[in-house]
This record gives structure tokens, C-alpha cells and sequence, in this order.
């Protein structure tokens, strides 16, 4: 008999110890799982809020001068600012509420996930950037005016690397079968301007007496590289 009771207060301690581990992982397990749920509540929250307020916002630029509203916003989660006439809200998550790198626009609110492209412009010069490098490029023509005199090694002027501030000199040259593609004419165009892009592509529009073709150079989302193409090649 006293062999079998401390038979029955054994097995009764290992009853308890399984009890502990399963409850263990169902803690680990659903942890995650509820901070990815409230991630998710913030982000259709949120959501609904900068909708309602963009509504507010159409409503009182339609009733013209003097219009007003008072407008609640309650900000519990992320980071709300205000910059270049835009309002931003930033979550950083551990779950995937959005898909990486991908950006949707509803009307005029955008939702990004991991982007951090921006391409500019002014008279002279393209911009493509993001969190590692900058690209400044020649800016020659226009789609509606391509007879301004273009070359190829002078289109890209430099890279810069944030990290440490070096620069290198943007000096091309491309080439087919060993072929030259020199231009004597054409024009640079950025496909897309703006901040939050997934990427930013610069075309380059390069005509000859020999050939046709676009070099096409696209710097993507959190990337440390350039990419260069060559597309719509068509040889006289």
C-alpha cells in the first residue's frame, strides 16, 4: 500500500507539471497573437479616423469661405505629425497588418507599408532617395519636347551613401554587342513624384540616327543599390 500511494502522489505530480508547460506555450503562443490583434485594431482605427476627417475636410471646402469644424482625433497608438501639408500617422509593428513594401491609395488617404522612396525634381535635376542613398540626375527635355541634345554619361551626376557621406561620380556608358549607345538626342522623366513610394523610377528616353531606347534606372524601398535597365530597344 505505501508503495502505491506514493505511486498515485508521482503520477499526480506529473499531472501538474503537464498542466503548467501546456499553459506555458498557450501564453507564449497567444501573446503575440493578441499584440498582433491590437496592432491591427489601432491600424483600422486609426483608418476610419483619417477617412472621417478627410470627409470633414471635403464638407468644408465645399461650403466655401468661413466654414469650420471642431473635430476630435484621439491618437493612442503610432506617431501623428504634420509635414509638407500632409498628415502622417507611423506604426511600427511587429505583425503584418499591411504586406511589406506596398502602397494602396483610397481616395486621398495612402496606406504604405515599409516605404521610404521619395522622387523630386526642380529645373535642372532628378532626385531619387530613400533611408541609405541619394541619386541626383541630369534633367534633360520633356516627353512633349525629346530634340535636346542628351548623353548617356551624363545623365546620373552622383550616388550619395547616407551612412557615411560618400559620393561617387555618375560617369555611364552603355553598350549592345559591343556596340556604342551614344544619343544625340532625347529626355530624362521621373514615372511617379512623390514621398512613401515603393519605388522611383527615372526614365531616360535616348534617340540616335542608330538607335532607339529608354535606360531606366530604378532605386527600390530600403534598398543600398541602383538598378539600371536597358528597355524599348530598337535598332535603325
Amino acid at each position: 500500500m505505501p508503495m502505491k500511494r506514493g505511486e498515485i502522489w508521482i503520477s499526480a505530480i506529473i499531472y501538474v507539471l503537464v498542466a503548467v508547460a501546456v499553459m506555458v506555450l498557450v501564453l507564449e503562443a497567444g501573446i503575440p497573437m493578441m499584440k498582433g490583434m491590437k496592432e491591427k485594431s489601432a491600424f483600422t482605427k486609426i483608418r476610419t479616423t483619417v477617412t472621417a476627417l478627410d470627409q470633414h475636410i471635403e464638407d468644408i471646402a465645399s461650403e466655401g469661405q468661413g466654414s469650420q469644424r471642431v473635430i476630435p482625433i484621439e491618437v493612442n497608438d503610432g506617431e501623428l505629425r504634420f509635414e509638407n501639408d500632409r498628415l502622417l500617422w507611423k506604426l511600427e509593428t511587429e505583425s503584418k497588418v499591411v504586406e511589406p513594401r506596398t502602397r494602396a491609395v483610397q481616395g486621398n488617404l495612402v496606406i504604405a507599408s515599409d516605404v521610404d522612396v521619395s522622387a523630386t525634381q526642380d529645373s535642372y535635376h532628378h532626385i531619387l532617395q530613400n533611408t541609405y542613398i541619394l541619386a541626383n540626375f541630369t534633367r534633360f527635355g520633356s516627353s512633349a519636347n525629346w530634340s535636346t541634345s542628351i548623353n548617356e554619361s551624363a545623365i546620373l551626376n552622383y550616388i550619395e551613401f547616407k551612412d557615411n557621406n560618400a559620393r561617387t561620380d555618375g560617369l555611364f556608358s552603355f553598350a549592345v554587342n559591343g556596340t556604342s549607345l551614344a544619343a544625340t538626342s532625347g529626355y530624362t522623366e521621373l514615372e511617379e513624384t512623390g514621398t512613401g513610394l515603393t519605388s522611383g523610377v527615372l526614365r531616360a528616353h535616348m534617340n540616335s540616327t542608330s538607335f532607339e531606347y529608354d535606360i531606366v534606372f530604378t532605386l527600390e524601398s530600403k534598398a543600398d543599390f541602383l538598378k539600371v535597365a536597358i528597355e524599348n530597344f530598337v535598332e535603325r
